[in-house]
């Protein structure tokens, strides 16, 4: 009797309080969204629950209990689809918190089959910008269900920045975010700061038909508290509760899984290909880049309010998910709205011998999407009615039709309506001349629109055709490489490509050669459009490449550094491969050879000079600016003019040595190289233009500026600092002793050798390629995917 009364004791003591405590609470349907569960309020059984180390479900009353993990800072709720969060989905436990329970109300804009989403990234900016309403507005109009931030929202004051001004309530729609190696910060460990403001730095969510998950950058410019083994132990629990039926969308900073998908820490590891893995969407490399592997689109994209490391344009992305996965991925461009040019016919055009009147429109809008756009001509002098007529789509800017209308002089106004799904329309007027002779000293010919944005791939002519390539920073159904008849713009042959193509494109002894930002190499019979050869890389990687290729003598050169190659055009057999420098970023700076040297940069990292027998490094200059490629290199008398961040170089090219340098207030980071000509080298700007300087000195002798840029391209170039960006991408091309090039604002410019305008035409897009000249003709190639054929 005596024992049993001391058991009844012992279990009648209080139990260790650690022991003891659970965290209990509820997940409810909160129909009148005030945070507060009632009594006639549903709560829903079988939502997931975590503290970021275990994983539960509610039960079939809706309540959850988690045993008290003392190193656990949040409880999260994995938001079920078809709801959205009341007002956050996860509750800080710092200090002593009463209420557990997660309120879920019904989110109207999504649907169980189907979820758009917006991706944005490395915004890192403290500065309110256009993008913000772009992206709010989008959002709206086109009913995406959420806004993702892959990160780097940058340092304290980007990131309360962004905590008050690009959150759920604000943007009205769900908005999450994603540590970046810039929000890891100086604290009480690296992720501190992001903790108070944007909450868990992984967590999970159901959204439409897909199940999320978001994990934080393994390491950044602070230690975080965070391990991978922690992380992908969280993992295997949250993917053990998700139905393997749904599309699984990761979410991170930075692409690191590998080609097998394999996360790994130091214990711990799990294949996300088990977990019908569809998508990895990151940021960290500020470019556009998409590629797809074993069924999984891998998507990095550039930010919205600024210019690319590589020069990609300012975007953000919109992502379609279906049962089955990836629908679509579409860029939408920033800081556009209302955007109308009539491109075809131009102010003083030429009447053609079809006639037919082709009319080619450029249109443009961040937030709204383009319905219908039509065309009203009337004469200008009476008003007469001539003409009325809807245009077809050609790829995300253009618009065109051919209109019968006979060899009718006169000026006429042309009524450019657009009407957007959501009920808007924009109008615009605009004139042009028909005249059956040249009344300017230079006339559009034809124009022909590719269905593909073209990037820095400038017209190649042989012979009587016209080479172009297109780029697709989307899922990927419009880049390919293009045959033109050069008088009529005719298409003669299209070769479809493995990814984009964003350089030039090379060509010798009836061979056509092009590499993709994957490395894919292209021979091509330049004829037939037939594959003669290809060489293929084991698996897509970073950086891409955007350079532009190089060939000399018979041999092709491609990639940069461990994937950069010399290759024999006639035979596809690898001469090197694969050389030093590795490391830096990718650069849209042509490679190119001179005197036995090839010559290739890194962007944040070297100009290089390599044997091109053998690839030997000769030697690589990173000093003073010049670590930031992103514009090629003029060879002339044993010297080497390029530049650096805000600098001019002369340099030797058999040593490397920088002979000469003027440091300037000008910013170089354009994907242009030096034009040497006569007395002049004549260098393009991310800020201001043209200049031209002395080849001796180095001084400024004159300056031509543009307009604004209509897409922002040069790294870190934005429009949010409220001053003139006229951004120049394409190099000058000399000819009959003009200057001609192509700007970001839209417009083809001819100058003469003092920097005076001669003539200038509305493309209506921006043109980041060089021109093109030919005899009397002129070729244009604007980033629309318009090919246009001048006469001067």
């Amino acid at each position: 009797m005596m024992k049993l009364t001391k058991l009844i004791t012992c279990l009648l003591l209080p139990i260790s309080p650690l022991l003891a405590q659970q965290r209990t609470g509820r997940v409810f349907e909160d129909q009148n969204s005030n945070n507060q569960f009632e009594q006639n309020e549903k709560q829903l059984a079988n939502i997931v629950v975590s503290d970021g180390y275990g994983v539960v479900k509610t039960d079939k009353t809706g309540t959850y209990s988690l045993p008290h993990n003392p190193n656990a800072r949040f409880l999260s709720v994995t938001i079920p689809s078809g709801y959205k969060a009341t007002k956050t989905h996860y509750i800080p436990l710092r200090g002593e918190v009463k209420n557990l329970d997660f309120a879920l109300t019904k989110d109207t804009v999504q649907q169980a089959d189907f979820l758009r989403f917006i991706q944005i990234t490395d915004t890192e900016t403290p500065l309110y910008g256009p993008w913000i309403d772009n992206v709010r507005n989008y959002a709206q109009q086109q009913k995406a269900s959420l806004i993702m931030h892959t990160g780097d929202i940058c340092y304290e004051p980007g990131m309360l920045f962004h905590a008050k001004q690009v959150n759920s309530e604000l943007m009205a729609r769900p908005t999450y975010y994603t540590v970046g190696n810039h929000d890891l910060v100086k604290g009480e460990y690296g992720e501190k700061l992001f903790e108070d403001l944007f909450g868990p730095t992984y967590y999970s969510f159901d959204a439409g038909p897909a199940h999320f998950v978001v994990t934080p950058m393994p390491n950044g410019d602070y230690k975080p508290s965070y391990t991978a083994d922690q992380i992908i132990a969280w993992l295997k629990k949250d993917l053990a509760t998700m139905d393997r039926s749904k599309p699984l969308i990761f979410i991170n900073h930075d692409f690191f899984a590998g080609p097998d998908f394999i996360l790994k820490g130091e214990k711990e590891q799990i294949d996300l290909m088990q977990f019908n893995l569809k998508a990895w969407f990151y940021g960290h490399w500020h470019n556009n880049f998409v590629f797809k592997q074993k069924g999984v689109y891998v998507v990095c994209s550039n930010a919205p309010n600024k210019g690319g490391i590589d020069n990609s344009a300012a975007q953000f992305v919109v992502v379609d998910i279906d049962k089955q996965g990836i629908k679509d991925i579409k860029p939408i461009y920033t800081n556009l709205r209302d955007h109308i040019q009539l491109v075809h016919p131009t102010a003083d055009q030429q009447i053609n011998m079809l006639e037919t009147l082709p009319i080619v429109v450029s249109a443009y809008d961040s937030e709204r999407k383009i319905q219908k756009v039509a065309v009203e001509i009337s004469a200008h002098e009476t008003g007469k009615r001539l003409a009325n007529v809807q245009l077809s789509p050609s790829g995300d800017w253009l618009w065109q039709a051919k209109v019968p209308f006979g060899k009718q002089k006169g000026q006429y106004d042309a009524l450019i309506t657009i009407h957007y799904e959501n009920g808007e329309q924009a109008l615009k007027r605009q004139s042009f001349n028909l005249a059956g002779h040249a009344e300017s000293t230079m006339k559009l010919q034809w124009s022909a629109a590719v269905n593909g944005n073209i990037w820095k791939t400038s017209p190649l002519i042989v012979g009587d055709k016209l080479f172009v390539a297109t780029m697709d920073d989307g899922i990927g159904t419009n880049h390919s490489i293009i045959a033109l008849d050069k008088r009529t713009g005719k298409t003669l042959w299209s070769l479809p490509t493995i990814n984009s193509i964003k350089h030039k494109l090379r060509y010798s002894d009836g061979i056509l050669l092009a590499t993709d930002v994957e490395t894919n190499v292209y021979a091509i019979d330049a004829n037939t459009g037939k594959i003669l050869w290809t060489k293929n890389p084991s698996n897509p990687s970073l950086p891409t490449f955007v350079s532009g290729p190089a060939l000399d003598s018979g041999i092709y050169y491609a990639g940069l550094g461990k994937r950069m190659s010399a290759i024999d055009i006639h035979t596809g057999k690898v001469l090197w491969e694969g050389v030093d420098p590795s490391g830096g970023e990718a650069t849209p700076a042509e490679l190119s050879v001179v005197d036995q040297t090839l010559l290739a940069g890194y962007n944040w990292n070297a100009l290089c000079a390599y044997d091109i027998q053998t690839g030997k490094l000769l030697w690589k200059r990173q000093e003073d600016g010049l670590r930031f490629r992103s514009g090629g290199v003029t060879a002339k008398d044993g010297y080497l003019y390029t530049t650096g961040l805000n600098g001019i170089f002369k340099l030797n090219l058999k040593t490397g040595e920088i002979a000469q340098k003027s440091i300037k207030t000008d910013d170089f980071k354009v994907m242009a190289s030096p034009k040497i000509i006569e007395d002049l080298l004549v260098m393009p700007t991310s800020t201001n233009g043209i200049k031209a300087y002395d080849p001796q000195t180095l001084e400024e002798k004159w300056h031509f500026s543009t307009g604004e840029a209509l897409v922002y391209t040069s790294p870190y170039s934005s429009p949010d600092q409220h001053k003139l960006v006229g951004t120049v991408e394409s190099s000058v091309t000399e000819a009959k002793g003009k200057l001609f090039f192509g700007a970001s604002d839209g417009y083809f410019y001819a100058l003469n050798k003092q920097g005076k305008l001669l003539s200038k035409f509305n493309l209506g897009a921006p043109i980041f390629s060089e021109i093109t000249v030919d005899g009397d003709f002129i070729y244009i190639a604007d980033f629309a995917g318009n090919v246009s054929c001048f006469k001067f």
